[in-house]
């Protein structure tokens, strides 16, 4: 008998060995093999992308107007740094435009824009860090100073009066 089972044992070893004895992956398995090809696809397309630069960003329509109302200063700032989403037309999600001392004195969060301009400024929210073409750039030390000085002392109102060209 014992011969017999041996025989047995080695016939079955035989065939297995013949046709392989590869185990069928599991369905849980399967899935999880297939998840992470995709997560692998995915990152290897996210990498791909990511060393293209965003698209150029068209001209935008308006950066300043005439008698804004706003001291020459801030209003150098506010178009080269802000208004590149807070003008016309407003850009990269931004819910307001600022072109004129009028527009900072509008309701906001219950209270003046330019103390929320202010505050925006002054904790380094603004302006936001996106991913845009030309790079959006954050203000200096300097330019900061600038917001923050006329916020300070209530955002008033003072015509530039820039030489004509």
């Amino acid at each position: 008998m014992a011969k017999r089972s041996l025989r047995l044992a080695l016939f079955v070893c035989s065939i297995v060995t013949l046709m392989g004895c590869e185990r069928r992956p599991r369905a849980r398995e399967r899935e999880q093999a297939e998840s992470q090809a995709r997560a692998r696809a995915q990152a290897e397309t996210e990498r791909r992308r990511a060393l293209l630069p965003p698209p150029l960003e068209p001209p935008l329509e308006t950066v300043r107007v005439a008698s804004s109302g706003l001291p020459c200063e801030v209003d150098d700032v506010f178009a080269e740094k802000c208004r590149r989403c807070h003008g016309v037309p407003p850009r990269h999600g931004a819910p307001l435009v600022f072109l004129t001392w009028e527009d900072t004195r509008q309701e906001r969060l219950g209270e003046p824009l330019y103390t929320v301009i202010g505050r925006a400024v002054k904790s380094g929210f603004m302006p936001y860090k996106i991913d845009a073409n030309p790079p959006i750039l954050p203000l200096t030390p300097e330019e900061k100073q600038i917001i923050l000085d006329w916020v300070d002392v209530g955002a008033p109102r003072r015509d530039c009066q820039r030489p004509q060209p």
